[in-house]
């Protein structure tokens, strides 16, 4: 089997044989024909250019032809030019992104930039590049104001609203864009508007019916009507309102009449302005005032009143001239019709006789005198009564000598001098011996409920006309009560003090008139100058008369001599002024806010001082500076004023003499620089 097998595979081999003989001589036979091809093209001009690739150019170099690939392309030139990536090199320079194409490729910029040439796409040989966007200036938004900074692309302005105008919508931003455009702002602004003034019940309003921003509206109460608060004036404020105000009217009211010691009071209850109410002493009380009625003033008070009633004094002095009896009485000026019953009791031990008259001296008289018909030797005890106050007298007469038996009197014919001083006469015939008095007093002020002043003191002395001085509160009414050590005796005195007290004059320049209630001025450094403006100064001072509420700085436009009235000065802002010549306040100070007691000023600074607008002097003009001081409290106001400054011919701004003396510098260099020119040019033709 193995045999046969191999047999079989031989048979197969055998047909392979004639294949490889034949394929051997067609090779041989090429072989030669290719030869003979060869040999017969060495006779035939080889055409290089015929040769190159479809995507090369034929150029001579040295003499010869070859094939180089076209632009964009790289290879052989004869068999091959492929694609030339030229995206590979950063051709394209800085902010571009390069795309290649078949044979050739082209350049586009990044956002935000753009060719040099103005085209969406280039090719740098030219010098063509990218540069970034532009947009120029900002978009004109009506009533805004921008800061520009830089205007290429991806950069941002905000615009902002004029003064005196605010936001209404829109977006404040704008962005430089991609196409060169400003984008994304689209405010809108509009002026500021409070429109109306805000009304107050009882006042009068005084506007120039401007409504825009830093507009100022005062007010001032009606008749009948009193002003309450810091602040007569609102001003339209950033956010559209009337604001700063803290100004009310209320109505006049005085309230309970004060109370006169030792008086009747005659009053319907009526408490408005221009309401009366009359006194009239109480019986055993003579009034020592000149006027006795109080009328409600517009101030919310009652008027001050001189009256006092003092308590009626008779027997006073008592002497005997046989056979007269005489004494003094005190009724006050308007006198007394006085009674006077005598008693004539004769005394003896077999009987007792008795004789009654009456006498009625003249009302006015001060001294009387009675003379009786007495029997001699006799004794007698008279008594004398005076009707209107009961008061006794009872002497005892012995053989036709006197021998008074009133009551031992040490407080006789008080007087009130200097407001605080207490006189008073002793009885006469008494020894002379020291005497001591105890003091009580007691103060209270009619307007201030919560003032109490009480203090116990001692007084000692020899003297038979004492005189005694309080240390006592102004504007306070006092009770004094003096007695003797013994208290056997005593007397009540009213005082009331005046609401100035004791006030020494300050020197102040002419023209300032000064009323003892008004409230001292502080301690200034006149100043008188030209051409320029000082910088003033001021001490305040501690209030004698009331607290200090402000000090307010006051310009009067030309006067020369600074002469005008205190109470006559306007409260006006310089906004508010009629005309130009009107006098206006430029500054007010409240007292609690001074530093250091000492305050330092500047004029013409364009700030605002109190709500008072400082507004800058106008040069070639003169001006009288005023200070005054204000003190208002319990429905009161007093002031006072004193010339803190006189200036004259104040010159231009700094701005002016600059733009002067740049123009005068710049005149000199070129007027040198020429002379120096024609100095070079003389040397040179020389």
């Amino acid at each position: 089997m193995n045999s046969g097998c191999v047999g079989a595979a031989r048979a197969r081999r055998h047909p392979q044989f004639p294949l490889l003989v034949l394929w051997t001589l067609l090779l041989l036979t090429r072989s030669s024909e290719e030869k003979k091809k060869r040999e017969n093209t060495k006779d035939v001009i080889f055409d290089i250019c015929a040769t190159c690739h479809a995507n090369a150019s034929c150029v001579q170099k040295d003499g010869k032809d070859i094939c180089e690939c076209k632009y964009g392309f790289t290879g052989n030139g004869r068999t091959i030019c492929h694609d030339k990536n030229e995206c590979l090199s950063g051709i394209c320079g800085e902010h571009a992104v390069c795309h290649n194409t078949h044979g050739s490729y082209y350049c586009v910029c990044h956002v935000g930039f753009q060719a040099s040439n103005k085209h969406g796409t280039f090719i740098p040989n030219d010098g063509t590049k990218c540069i970034v966007v532009d947009c120029g200036s900002p978009p004109y938004i009506p009533n805004t104001l921008s800061a520009v900074d830089k205007t290429t692309y991806g950069n941002q302005i905000l615009y902002t609203c004029q003064p005196n105008y605010v936001l209404e919508s829109g977006n404040s931003a704008a962005v430089c864009n991609a196409k060169g455009k400003w984008e994304g702002a689209d405010m809108v602004c509009k002026e500021i508007d409070c429109g109306k003034p805000p009304w107050l019940p009882n006042a009068d309003i005084i506007w120039d019916n401007s409504t825009t921003l830093g507009s100022t509206v005062y007010y001032k109460c009606k008749d009948g009507f009193q002003s309450f608060g810091e602040h007569n004036f609102a001003q339209c404020t950033i956010s559209h309102k009337w604001e700063n105000i803290t100004f009310e009217c209320k109505e006049i009211i005085c309230g309970q009449p004060p109370v006169l010691s030792f008086s009747n009071m005659i009053w319907n209850g009526a408490t408005h302005p221009g309401s009366t109410v009359e006194y009239n002493c109480m019986k055993g009380f003579y009034s020592t005032g000149t006027k006795s009625h109080s009328v409600c003033s517009r101030n919310g008070s009652w008027e001050m009143l001189d009256l006092r009633c003092k308590k009626v004094q008779d027997f006073v002095n008592v002497t005997w001239k046989h056979p007269c009896v005489s004494w003094k009485r005190y009724y006050g000026s308007a006198g007394v019709n006085e009674t006077y019953q005598v008693t004539m009791l004769m005394l003896g031990n077999e009987s007792k006789e008795t004789t009654d008259m009456l006498i009625k001296p003249p009302a006015t008289e001060i001294a009387v005198n009675v003379c009786l018909q007495l029997r001699q030797p006799a004794n007698y005890t008279v008594e004398i009564i005076a009707d209107s106050i009961n008061l006794r007298l009872r002497v005892r007469i012995a053989h036709s000598v006197i021998h008074p038996v009133v009551e031992k009197t040490i407080f006789n014919n008080i007087s009130i001098f200097n407001d605080t001083c207490i006189k008073w006469h002793s009885a006469p015939g008494r020894r002379r011996s020291e005497e001591t008095y105890l003091i009580h007093l007691v103060g209270l002020r009619w307007y201030q409920k919560e003032f109490s002043h009480e203090t116990n003191l001692n007084f000692t002395t020899d003297s038979w006309n004492p005189e005694l001085c309080l240390n006592l509160s102004s504007g306070s009414n006092y009770t004094v009560n003096i007695s003797s050590a013994d208290r056997n005796h005593s007397v009540l005195i009213h005082l009331n003090v005046p609401l100035a007290g004791h006030w020494d004059t300050p020197q102040v320049p002419s023209g300032i008139l000064l009323n003892p209630s008004d409230p001292p001025s502080p301690q200034v450094e006149f100043m008188s100058t030209r051409d320029f403006i000082p910088l003033l100064s001021f001490l305040k001072v501690e209030g004698r008369n009331g607290p200090i509420s402000s000090y307010q700085v006051i310009v009067i436009p030309g006067i020369p001599l600074c002469n005008f009235n205190c109470y006559s000065l306007t409260n006006l802002s310089y906004f508010s002024q009629g005309s130009e010549s009107d006098n206006y306040v430029t500054a007010e100070f409240s007292a609690k806010s001074i530093p250091e007691n000492r305050l330092t000023f500047v004029l013409g600074d364009r700030l605002y001082y109190g709500g008072f607008y400082n507004a800058p002097l106008k040069p070639r003009k003169a001006y009288c500076i005023v200070l005054r001081t204000v003190s208002q409290w319990n429905g009161m106001r007093t002031q006072s004023c004193v010339i803190w400054a006189h200036i004259r011919d104040i010159a231009f701004p700094v701005q002016h003499l600059t733009i002067v003396i740049l123009s005068s510098v710049a005149a000199i260099s070129t007027i040198f620089l020429l002379l120096l020119c024609l100095a070079c040019s003389t040397f040179n033709s020389s």
